[in-house]
């Protein structure tokens, strides 16, 4: 509170004696089709407005959005326990600073299906459009005694649809010639330690290594065989001599080092064909090496992806989410068609 005082005297030299009031008058306006019918959809925005809270002073405000499908946002009930649905969820718009809060659609279906308890899409059902009640916060620097909640306001009919946070992982990106230098369409390689980082990559010419979906980031070049350069006019790094195809990259920031392991087979060793790693049932690689696809018969037990006939680099886990190491995949008998799908975290298979 005295660094906010200290702050707003230099910037208002007229006040001798400038206080930091308790915030008031922070009201949430009705929006003028509160009461039509608000069918979510994963692009569009609902836009709010607010007044800017009373400090007594001109500071920046943040702003949040809470929304309930509870009038009294759960206030009266037991707060729930770690595995039960939350009553209310705090969506930040996408303009935080300012008092025209733009909310996405996606941001509030992820919520109404968090307040349902919903977390697949198997345990997804259409409901009726529902009441959602939403209310704005309103805080200088997170600092407590600067928080206010406003009035609440009520849209009638919301309409939500299945809809789940995207998780977040630690990776490098991976832009080259075999993307056409975009970030967003590149294979990312997975953190697995701190600064170090391994995954699959497609590569059929030069790349580099960035930490961003961008180039504003920290860009890793070629620093000769083997080694990483961050600075700015650093070479591409060269594909290497085996030629273009499917890569297991391991790359550690803290050393600026990197290592290519190219990929010659990849296969599956189970039940099917006693766990042999040196003889596996070998899959067919898409045009750009990241789906790779068997059919034939299978028994029942398990099974995991094997990468150049030895267990150094394997897949199992869940079909869903493939991991390193993983543990086994099920398997039944009789004949089906195996895909090994590695364009994007996190690597899936189909057993059909």
């Amino acid at each position: 509170m005295m660094a906010l005082a200290a702050v707003a005297f230099t910037s208002c030299e007229a006040d001798d004696d400038p206080k930091l009031n308790e915030p008031t008058e922070f009201v949430l306006n009705t929006p003028p089709f509160a009461t039509q019918l608000y069918d979510l959809t994963p692009d569009g925005v609902i836009e709010l407005t607010c007044s800017q809270p009373n400090y007594g002073l001109t500071l920046a405000t943040t702003y949040g959005v809470e929304i309930s499908m509870r009038e009294d946002f759960g206030e009266n009930l037991p707060a729930p326990g770690e595995e039960e649905a939350p009553y209310s969820v705090t969506i930040l718009p996408t303009n935080p600073q300012s008092a025209v809060l733009q909310l996405q659609e996606s941001k509030i279906a992820e919520a109404i299906c968090a307040m349902r308890g919903i977390t697949s899409e198997e345990e997804y059902t259409e409901i009726p459009a529902h009441p959602l009640y939403i209310r704005a916060l309103a805080h200088i620097n997170n600092q407590p005694a600067t928080k206010i909640t406003s009035n609440v306001v009520t849209l009638t009919q919301v309409k939500g649809y299945c809809a789940f946070e995207a998780e977040v992982f630690d990776v490098l990106y991976t832009p080259g010639n075999s993307n056409g230098w975009d970030q967003n369409a590149s294979q990312q390689i997975l953190a697995y330690a701190e600064g170090k980082y391994r995954g699959f990559v497609w590569i059929n010419g030069e790349f580099k290594f960035t930490n961003q979906p961008d180039w504003g980031g920290t860009n890793y070049g070629s620093g000769g065989d083997g080694l990483l350069d961050t600075d700015g006019g650093a070479g591409n790094i060269n594909m290497p001599d085996t030629g273009e195809g499917l890569y297991f990259a391991d790359v550690d920031i803290n050393a600026l080092t990197y290592k290519l392991t190219y990929i010659s087979s990849v296969g599956i060793a189970g039940d099917v064909n006693g766990w042999s790693e040196s003889a596996p049932l070998e899959l067919e690689p898409s045009a750009d090496f990241l789906t790779w696809t068997y059919t034939g018969d299978f028994v029942d037990g398990g099974f995991k992806f094997v990468f150049n006939k030895a267990w150094t680099i394997n897949l199992g886990g869940t079909f869903e989410s493939l991991e390193l190491d993983g543990a086994n995949l099920n398997s039944t008998s009789g004949s089906h068609t195996v895909t090994l799908d590695l364009t994007k975290l996190p690597y899936t298979a189909s057993f059909e």
